[in-house]
C-alpha cells in the first residue's frame, strides 16, 4: 500500500471487507483523482450536476476546437460510427442503437415525441421526475390527449426493490399504458430503480419503456441491451464527464433476451437522414442510430471528446468505477446515520439494488427545519462559502405534474419532492432533500470531513434558530 493511502481512520463506521476494499482500491483512486483539474479549494460533491472532464480528454477537445477554427470545412474530426461504436463498446450496446444527442432533455424530447401515440393513451410515470423530462411530458399529454399517471415511489430507508416493483406493477392497464417512463437513478434522491424488472412488466403489459438515464451513464456500468428497456436518454456530460451539450440516446433496434416483443413505431423528428421510413417503422437492417445522429453542423470536437472519455471509463473499468463510486456512498451514509441518526437518510439503504453514488439526507430533526427550502439553502450555501464543500438540493414541489388549479397541488410544498404514497397515491413529500454524490475523484477522508464539517454546521445552525426563537418569543 502506498505512503498516505486515503483509507478509514476509524473501524467505527467500517466491517472488514469495507476497509480492506479502500486499503486496495484507495491508492488507484487517488492516483486517478488528480487527472482531473478541480479547485483545489472546493471539494466537489456534484456530478450529477455536470462532471469534469479529465486532462487528457479537455487537452484533445481544445485541440480539436483549434483545428476546425483554423479549417471549419470539416462536419466531423472522425466518423459519426467510429464515435457511435466507442460509445456501444462501454455501454453494453451495438452501434445501430446508439445516437448522439445534445443533452438528456433533447434525448428525451426526441423519444417520447417520437413514440406513436394515440388518443386515450396512458403514460405511467413516477411524481420524482426531473424538471425536464416532466416538461416533456406535459407537453406530449396536451398534444396528443394522452393522459398521466402516476405511481408512488417507496423511499424509506427499509424499502425494497419488490416494493418498487409492486407499486409500478398495480399501476399498469394492459392495453391503455402504452409507455412507463421512469428515472434511474431518481435525481431528488438519488434511489436506483430495477429497470430490467420493471421492464419485464412492461413487456407483460405491451408497453414501452423509456428510462431517463442522466446520472446512470457514467456511474453505473451499462449494459443496455441486458436491461430490457426500449429507449434510454443518458447525459454525456454529467457522471460521464464529457463535454457540456452531449448526450446519448439507446434505441432498441432488435429482440433481446431481455427483451423479445416486436420493435414499437418509432418517428424521427429531427434529422437530415433522407432514407427514413415515413410510417416509423425500421427494417432489419436499418441503422436508426445513425439516422438520429445526422443533424446540421453539430460540433465535432464535442462528439469526439465524448467518445474519449468513454474510451477512458472503459479503459478504467466501468464496474471499477461503480463500485468505487458506491462504496464511498455506503460510507458516507454510515457517517451520516452515525452522526444524524438513521431518520437523516431520505432513501432506501438496505436493498443493494436501489443505490446509487447520490446521497440524500436531511441532517435537521425538527420538522420545521427540515422543511423550509430556505433554511436548508442557507445551509448548502454556507457548507460551500464556509467549509469548501459544494453539494444541491431542493425538488419541484408544486411545479410537478399535479400543478395549479389542482388543490392537491397545495399540499406538495416548494422545495420538496412531490413524491405520493405508493398505496394510497396520496400526497407524501418528504423532508427538503439535500444531494451529495459520491464521485470518483473523492476519497473516504474527503467523505469523514463532510460529515464533520456538516455535523458542526448543522449545530450552528439549529443554536441560532433556537435564539431567534427565543427573541421572538420574548
Amino acid at each position: 500500500m502506498v505512503e498516505g493511502a486515503d483509507i478509514p481512520p476509524s473501524s467505527r463506521r467500517t466491517s472488514a471487507s469495507q476497509s480492506a476494499y479502500f486499503a486496495k482500491e484507495s491508492p488507484f483512486f487517488q492516483m486517478f483523482a488528480k487527472r482531473f483539474s478541480l479547485d483545489p479549494g472546493v471539494v466537489y460533491l456534484m456530478a450529477g450536476q455536470k462532471g469534469s472532464q479529465p486532462d487528457s480528454v479537455r487537452k484533445r477537445y481544445q485541440e480539436g476546437l483549434d483545428q476546425i477554427a483554423r479549417d471549419p470545412f470539416p462536419v466531423h474530426l472522425e466518423p459519426t460510427a467510429t464515435t457511435r461504436e466507442r460509445i456501444a463498446r462501454g455501454y453494453g450496446a451495438s452501434v445501430d442503437e446508439i445516437a448522439i444527442s445534445r443533452n438528456t432533455t433533447d434525448a428525451l424530447g426526441q423519444i417520447l415525441m417520437g413514440i406513436e401515440w394515440q388518443r386515450g393513451d396512458e403514460i405511467l410515470v413516477s411524481p420524482m421526475e426531473h424538471p425536464a423530462g416532466l416538461a416533456t411530458v406535459l407537453r406530449l399529454s396536451a398534444r396528443f390527449g394522452v393522459t398521466i399517471v402516476q405511481w408512488g415511489v417507496p423511499v424509506h430507508r427499509t424499502a425494497s426493490a419488490d416494493e418498487v416493483v409492486e407499486a409500478v406493477r398495480k399501476r399498469i392497464r394492459p392495453g391503455i399504458t402504452r409507455v412507463i417512463f421512469f428515472s434511474s437513478p431518481l435525481w431528488p434522491n438519488g434511489e436506483r430503480l430495477p429497470e430490467r424488472r420493471i421492464a419485464a412488466l412492461a413487456q407483460q403489459a405491451g408497453a414501452i419503456t423509456v428510462a431517463d438515464g442522466a446520472h446512470y451513464g457514467g456511474m453505473i456500468e451499462p449494459k443496455l441491451d441486458e436491461s430490457g428497456i426500449d429507449f434510454w436518454a443518458i447525459s454525456g456530460h454529467k457522471w460521464q464527464c464529457g463535454p457540456g451539450g452531449t448526450g446519448i440516446i439507446y434505441i432498441r433496434n432488435r429482440a433481446h433476451p431481455a427483451n423479445p416483443t416486436p420493435l414499437p413505431r418509432f418517428h424521427l423528428i429531427r434529422g437530415s437522414a433522407k432514407d427514413v421510413p415515413l410510417d416509423g417503422s425500421r427494417p432489419a437492417d436499418f441503422d436508426i442510430g445513425a439516422a438520429m445522429s445526422r443533424y446540421g453542423f453539430p460540433e465535432s470536437s464535442d462528439w469526439r471528446a465524448l467518445g474519449d472519455v468513454c474510451a477512458l471509463w472503459d479503459e478504467v473499468g466501468r464496474a471499477r468505477i461503480q463500485a468505487w463510486t458506491h462504496n464511498l456512498a455506503d460510507y458516507l451514509r454510515q457517517g451520516i446515520a452515525s452522526a444524524f441518526g438513521d431518520d437523516a437518510l431520505l432513501q432506501p439503504v438496505l436493498d443493494p439494488a436501489l443505490k446509487s453514488a447520490i446521497v440524500c439526507f436531511n441532517p435537521f430533526s425538527q420538522a420545521p427545519q427540515r422543511l423550509d427550502p430556505n433554511f436548508n439553502l442557507t445551509f448548502r450555501e454556507r457548507l460551500l462559502k464556509e467549509y469548501g464543500f459544494r453539494i444541491s438540493g431542493g425538488g419541484v414541489g408544486p411545479e410537478g405534474f399535479t400543478r395549479a388549479p389542482d388543490p392537491e397541488a397545495a399540499l406538495f410544498p416548494k422545495g420538496l419532492v412531490p413524491n405520493r404514497d405508493p398505496r394510497t397515491l396520496a400526497p407524501a413529500p418528504f423532508g427538503y432533500a439535500l444531494r451529495a454524490n459520491a464521485c470518483l475523484w473523492n476519497s473516504v477522508r474527503q467523505m469523514d470531513d463532510f460529515v464533520a464539517r456538516s455535523e458542526e454546521h448543522t449545530s450552528e445552525l439549529q443554536s441560532l434558530a433556537y435564539l431567534v426563537c427565543r427573541l421572538l418569543l420574548e
